[in-house]
């Protein structure tokens, strides 16, 4: 884990960048942590923007709260397996 203040990343931000690609780079503005500079590849945008979608929560959270849950048993006997 790097910290740095929020100017030395400005004036270095290429070397920051690369190395947020080992370990995350905290950024901080007067003393306190405002900022991180993360890593992420690709195939795992679509995954960082839904976990950070208050929209897609609120959905997920009512899916749970209606769906009931069943037994692997009560399931295959629902399924006649």
């Amino acid at each position: 884990m790097k910290i740095a203040p929020m100017g030395e990343v400005r004036n270095n931000f290429a070397k920051y960048l690369a190395a947020a690609e080992e370990e995350p780079v905290f950024v901080t503005r007067n003393g306190k942590i405002t900022a991180v500079i993360e890593h992420i590849d690709d195939r795992d945008i679509e995954d960082y923007l839904l976990e950070k979608s208050p929209r897609f929560r609120k959905m997920l959270d009512r899916a749970r709260r209606q769906r009931s849950s069943m037994s692997l048993a009560e399931y295959r006997k629902s399924r006649g397996v």
